[in-house]
């Protein structure tokens, strides 16, 4: 089931991803009240549009960390059995199904210094699950960290 969003609603969910806001400043920065901003976040939380959940991005430089990005090309009939098994390690901080030259993306933190050994760790746990088309790349700098989809 889709959800439809108006102008408002899009500009809304624009703004809470981009940073923590009281109702009274979005209201402000958009014009309506402040009640028109607690409704309109109440319909996005029912429709599961948006989960209520501070965020914030840190600065992986200033805590030493490194990310770890992998593309896995897996057959489709192991598709879930490998996510599942993903989403229980506690270093892996994203996983993304999608269409191209992997189906499966993973982001994962550690500490630097300990790439090497995090890729090794997470190399034999794939092969136990039978994936061997495996491409990492450790980043060493985050540029842009938006999740507005507005």
């Amino acid at each position: 089931m889709s959800v439809v969003l108006d102008e408002l609603d899009k500009k809304i969910l624009h703004e809470i991803c981009s940073g923590i806001h009281s109702y009274d400043d979005l209201a402000k920065t958009l014009s309506v009240t402040r009640g028109t901003v607690y409704r309109r976040i109440e319909k996005l939380e029912k429709t599961k549009v948006i989960k209520k959940k501070i965020m914030a991005i840190p600065n992986f430089k200033a805590l030493n960390l490194s990310s770890i990005i992998i593309g896995m090309e897996i057959a489709y009939d192991d598709t879930e059995k490998v996510t599942e098994a993903l989403k229980q390690l506690p270093h892996i901080k994203l996983l993304w199904k999608c269409y191209g030259a992997y189906n499966l993306i993973a982001v994962l933190n550690c500490e630097k210094g300990c790439e090497g050994e995090t890729i090794t760790n997470l190399r034999q746990l794939l092969s136990k699950l039978r994936i061997s088309s495996v491409n990492v790349s450790v980043g060493f700098g985050w540029e842009k960290v938006e999740i507005s989809p507005y």
